[in-house]
């Protein structure tokens, strides 16, 4: 009788273990019922994604370069993916503390970080956990090309602009916006490439820049175009030379870096960040859309009235990722032992 009930229980448990082998090959373990294969799970995290409202984490104030560009791509990817997307401006520290508040957010794809200056940060210690182990690159959208810019009548070219410089060292002051910024990279290049002895001058705003340029107190400055195009227009400001490869279209009788024999083409470079542990399939869903807001009429006519469309801006999330990385060793060594406090 013992032995019967044991041949009973253990039909019992038989059937119970196949039934649940016989689930899981149909239910996403192994080959699916239709043939395909187990993608169904990893691509599960992204389905329903965004059930909610994200938010863009802006480390500088409004009306600045990267929150104007974040709001505008905002704006466009709420219409797209069907929920808000709220820019929230957490000043300070030059974008630091957006990024140490994205680092603790949940890696689960409703944060994202807008950037322009990670390597920069990374190569000068202003934090410690912004680095790509904690984020990944989700997209670059603006490649903005540089300027030397003075009030009209303060050198006649920017070999009157050298002559200057190497007739009267350590002079011509040259304004930027903040220390341990793009503004002062470009500097630390310029100084290298031509080998002259020239002051930089750190403002906290753009404004106070351009004021100090047409007010005397600086003899250049550092910036884009597109800030300045109406004094330009106007004839109170004069672009000596673009740090790019090639002559700007608008700009046909203004030199290059390049054509000079100077390798300085950087410039301020503004795109996404997210947490590396959100799943890959919520990363590359967003990659699309940004994609597909980069390529929309709105955005490039965007880009075209701010003049952000002189170099192509545009990088995925794997060559973004893989830009910031060598830009970390590239601004680490310009950097190293320039003053940047």
């Amino acid at each position: 009788m013992k032995k019967n009930l044991l041949y009973v229980l253990f039909a019992l448990l038989l059937s119970v273990g196949l039934a649940a082998c016989g689930s899981s090959e149909t239910d996403g373990g192994g080959e699916s019922a239709d043939g395909g294969d187990d993608g169904a799970a990893a691509e599960g995290a992204a389905d329903g994604y965004p059930e909610r409202d994200i938010e863009i984490l802006v480390g500088h104030g409004a009306g600045g370069g990267t929150d104007n560009f974040a709001r505008q791509v905002a704006k466009q990817m709420e219409e797209i993916l069907g929920v808000n997307i709220n820019v929230i401006n957490q000043e300070g520290a030059s974008g630091a503390i957006a990024k140490e508040m994205g680092a603790k957010a949940p890696a689960d794809g409703y944060t994202i970080v807008a950037t322009s200056a990670l390597p920069i940060q990374v190569a000068t210690g202003i934090n410690t956990n912004n680095e790509l182990n904690v984020y990944n690159a989700l997209a670059r959208f603006q490649s903005d090309t540089y300027a030397l810019q003075a009030k009209a009548g303060t050198f006649e070219s920017i070999e009157d602009f050298v002559a200057q410089a190497e007739a009267n060292p350590g002079t011509i002051r040259i304004g930027g916006t903040g220390v341990g910024t793009m503004d002062q990279v470009v500097f630390t290049l310029l100084e290298r490439e031509t080998g002259l002895d020239l002051e930089f001058v750190p403002f906290e705003g753009a404004g106070q820049m351009h004021a100090a340029v047409l007010g005397g107190h600086i003899e250049a400055m550092l910036e884009e175009i597109g800030p300045t195009i109406s004094s330009v227009e106007g004839g109170e400001i004069q672009p000596l030379i673009f740090f790019a490869e090639e002559r700007i279209e608008d700009f046909p009788e203004i030199p290059t870096s390049v054509e000079n024999g100077w390798d300085i083409t950087n410039g301020v470079e503004r795109g996404f960040l997210i947490r590396n542990e959100v799943p890959q399939e919520i990363i590359d869903k967003l990659e699309q859309v940004a994609k597909e807001v980069y390529d929309s009429e709105e955005y490039q006519q965007y880009e075209e009235n701010s003049y952000l469309h002189l170099r192509e801006g545009w990088l995925g999330s794997a060559d973004y990722t893989e830009k910031l990385r060598n830009d970390i060793e590239v601004f680490t060594e310009i950097l190293e032992g320039v003053e940047v406090e």
